[in-house]
């Protein structure tokens, strides 16, 4: 597609990567929609060792179901490089949309120079859903305290 660094090349990282961005995010705003319904839901008035239960299953329902978002958000960045031929494979793929939305950055599979933007790209997005979903969790936590959804 636009195999240099120029300025063409650098609008279409960006615009790629503010389109994913967007996507990933509200694929992730969806997935918390979820959560916040299903946690009204159950969020009755259970009193004592039931209390303890129903909480405790519901913090662990919670974080599977934002678990899930982002392994949908990884996939769709993997999908994107793998369609971009920047990977010979899904493996190395979707190893590096993980390595990079996580930003741990092992370094081991890398993109190619005029596609790096892209990488950055992953890192800020994941790090930005990764504290919406700590945001959220903390604050299902806090109304579980506090006795319910209010």
């Amino acid at each position: 597609m636009f195999a240099s660094l120029t300025a063409d090349g650098v609008a279409a990282q960006l615009g790629l990567s503010a389109g994913l961005i967007a996507a990933t995010t509200f694929v992730h705003a969806l997935f918390v929609a979820l959560a916040a319904a299903f946690f009204r839901a159950v969020a009755g008035h259970a009193s004592g060792g039931l209390r303890v239960v129903r909480d405790s299953l519901a913090l662990v329902f919670v974080c599977i179901l934002l678990m899930a978002a982002h392994t949908i958000e990884i996939w769709m960045w993997a999908i994107t490089f793998l369609r971009l031929e920047l990977f010979d494979g899904m493996e190395p793929s979707l190893y590096f949309a993980a390595v990079s939305y996580t930003t741990l950055g092992f370094g081991d599979v890398i993109i190619d120079p005029p596609w790096r933007l892209l990488s950055g790209a992953a890192a800020a997005n994941g790090l930005l859903l990764f504290g919406l979903s700590a945001a959220f969790m903390v604050e299902i936590a806090v109304k579980l305290r506090l006795g319910g959804a209010r």
